[in-house]
């Protein structure tokens, strides 16, 4: 069997695409000579691009390219020296035969098969080689107007006329740019070929890989056809110029169009390959997590960050970047969210947990995850966004948004059941999550208190509460903490009534001023919006319209942490019945309200029942003396009857928590369920 490096170059014509194809894919891959694709790649790109400048860009391109050409490592010496002399010698046979039609692509197409690259480093060389001289010619096309030698070389050489020369290299550069980027698909495509999480016999690479040796000739092709336009030039041959000018608009055309469909290939290999990672991944971290016999957490919190850099964590306190290594003696708190601003709320909550000592707890971290899918990464405005909510932070969080792991982000939504409302996940010392446990409502609920954020803690907690105004103001307003226990007054009121609450209000003012008995009243507003009265008018104590929302979203942690113990919403348990009946009243924009006397004595209506049976006080306040204020005006409310207005209760949808079935907490009917669609950031 002959040889195939012996195959007679001589019979190869443009013409016979096939022969040439065999020839190629003969010769590929058949020398040992193999060289650094990329590092060549970039310099001969470089060239490309500063041969399309004019002159008096030349000098700001030189201060930004300073030190280019000492970063590019193409191999040790004798790597470099025997690349270089293949190039010079392709360089000098594509100058000395390109010209003369026929004979010249065949003796060209020749002298490249005897090179035996693989097909990616085959295109590389032969686009060097031209690179060579076409920066070559442009130097003197540059410096001519300067430099007497350029004068010289540009007189001798004859160039045509300034306007078809321009006609000319703008079809020759958009060729340029064409291949450029199909030579660079196919370097890609090695790469391609060597990601573990691809297939061989996917049909993408597959038919994307069979096609490389008809992109490699076209490239090729391009390149003699551009080195034949230069050729022309000082040769006065303007047919020929035509006739090549017209083949560079159809290769144009050709290899763009090949570029694209490869690109195409790719983008579909490298998706395929992300997905077949990120499963990989996500088993991987699944079972990690589900191991209860850690040495320590280091290497969970890699396998939830990043286990690739060194630093990929930022302090918001210190300025600096941390290793995942000094978390592990710490308990470590995974805050989890969406990026955006919307959660300043739980950003002031943690930050006064996190700081209240003025200092960073010793024996605990927060680290901020944004939950944010693979598709946003890339979008400037995210990152943007996630800077500017980085900044707020006074704990760890991602160093940079591209150390996110899209299997991360599918773990924390599948197995953690994020819902984009914010959880915080506790990692202990020995690396343990409890999967069903989310600490945010503890840190909501008790703040530092909570340490260690663990559901044990949370249960030991609760044995010490109680229906109570301390449970509802806690964290809220301490004067109002004060008055409690005291045994003081206190009114808690909500609604945007205005015209209740200012009936309300001077009647609770009435009756507490013949008494001579001082009580501390707090507007609330309602659930879902921020207060809309102006407090001043009404009330003592004035609460920014924060501290409202804060105290609502208590209210819901309460409600939420309750469940998370295993109390359910249909049981005997005094406090999840009263918070339901909270979370109830805040719904409804029509007033509410609570008197309280001390921490325990409450009495609780919605407005109307309460007006009621304030404007009424003549008749009950003989109870008084003998039951006590609060005592009194709960009896005589329950004289009253229903509300004339009926509940609703809006809660986030989750998926524990909720009861089968609700009655009205005024008419006692049964509520009808419904779905309501509220944005996040409400």
């Amino acid at each position: 069997m002959a040889d195939r490096r012996t195959r007679d170059p001589q019979t190869l014509v443009w013409s016979d695409d096939n022969a040439v194809m065999k020839t190629i894919q003969a010769t590929h891959g058949l020398d040992d000579f193999a060289f650094k694709i990329r590092p060549l790649l970039l310099v001969i790109e470089d060239i490309m691009s500063l041969t399309a400048h004019k002159r008096d860009d030349i000098q700001d391109i030189r201060d930004k390219r300073t030190g280019f050409l000492n970063e590019i490592d193409l191999g040790d010496i004798s790597m470099q020296e025997k690349l270089v002399l293949e190039i010079n010698n392709i360089s000098w046979e594509i100058l000395s035969n390109c010209g003369d039609g026929e004979t010249c692509t065949r003796r060209c197409w020749a002298f490249l098969t005897r090179f035996f690259f693989l097909l990616g480093g085959k295109a590389v060389i032969a686009l060097a080689a031209f690179a060579v001289n076409y920066g070559e010619f442009w130097l003197v096309k540059q410096l001519q107007s300067t430099n007497p030698v350029a004068q010289s070389l540009a007189f001798l050489e004859q160039l045509q006329p300034e306007m078809e020369q321009k006609l000319m290299f703008q079809n020759m550069d958009k060729l340029i740019k064409a291949v450029l980027n199909l030579t660079k698909c196919i370097c890609e495509s090695v790469d391609v070929q060597s990601n573990n999480y691809l297939k061989p016999d996917l049909p993408e690479l597959k038919s994307m890989m069979a096609k490389i040796p008809e992109y490699t000739y076209w490239i090729i092709r391009s390149i003699v056809t551009c080195q034949t336009q230069l050729s022309n030039l000082n040769a006065y041959d303007y047919t020929s110029s035509s006739i090549e000018a017209l083949n560079v608009s159809i290769l144009v055309d050709k290899v763009t169009g090949f570029s694209d469909s490869m690109r195409t290939q790719l983008d579909l290999c490298y998706q395929q390959a992300e997905e077949n990672r990120n499963v990989d991944v996500y088993g991987k971290l699944k079972k990690l997590l589900e191991v209860t016999s850690n040495k320590d957490n280091v290497m969970i919190l890699k396998a939830l960050i990043s286990d690739q850099e060194e630093t990929p964590l930022y302090d918001g306190h210190t300025n600096t970047q941390v290793r995942i290594e000094d978390l592990g003696n710490k308990m470590v708190l995974l805050y989890l969210s969406e990026l955006k601003q919307s959660c300043s709320l739980e950003l002031s909550v943690l930050s006064e947990m996190y700081l209240t000592t003025g200092q960073k707890p010793k024996d605990y971290e927060i680290v901020w995850i944004p939950v944010i899918e693979e598709k946003s990464l890339a979008n400037p405005e995210k990152k943007k966004l996630f800077k500017e909510v980085q900044n707020t932070m006074p704990w760890l969080s991602l160093r940079d948004l591209s150390l996110l792991d899209p299997a991360v982000v599918k773990y924390i939504k599948d197995d953690w059941q994020f819902q984009r409302r914010s959880m915080i996940k506790v990692v202990d010392q020995q690396g343990r999550v409890n999967k069903n446990h989310d600490a945010m409502h503890m840190v909501f609920i008790w703040g530092c208190l909570a340490e260690p954020f663990s559901r044990k803690k949370e249960k030991d907690l609760w044995e010490k509460e109680n229906w109570s105004v301390d449970l509802l103001l806690n964290n809220i307003e301490t004067s109002a903490i004060e008055w409690a226990l005291e045994g003081k007054f206190i009114c808690l009121y909500g609604g945007e009534d205005t015209v209740w609450i200012q009936n309300f209000t001077t009647a609770v003012s009435d009756i507490f001023q013949q008494s001579q008995v001082p009580i501390m009243m707090l507007y609330l507003g309602t659930n879902d919006t921020n207060a809309v009265v102006e407090q001043k008018k009404y009330s003592n104590i004035i609460l920014d319209p924060m501290k409202i929302k804060l105290f609502w979203a208590r209210l819901e942690s309460i409600r939420q942490s309750r469940v998370q113990i295993g109390v359910l919403p249909e049981s005997d348990d005094e406090i999840i019945k009263e918070v339901f009946k909270m979370l109830s009243s805040g719904c409804s924009k029509r007033g509410w309200a609570i008197i309280s006397k001390g921490s325990n004595e409450m009495a609780k209506g919605m407005g109307d029942i309460m007006l009621k049976a304030l404007s009424e006080y003549d008749q009950w306040k003989g109870n008084v003396e003998l039951k006590g204020f609060v005592t009194a005006l709960e009896e005589y409310m329950g004289t009253i009857g229903t509300s004339y207005f009926c509940n609703k209760f809006i809660v986030p949808k989750t998926k524990n928590g909720l009861p089968e079935k609700m009655d009205c907490f005024e008419c006692r009917r049964e509520m009808r369920m419904s779905v309501r669609f509220t944005c996040c950031g409400d």
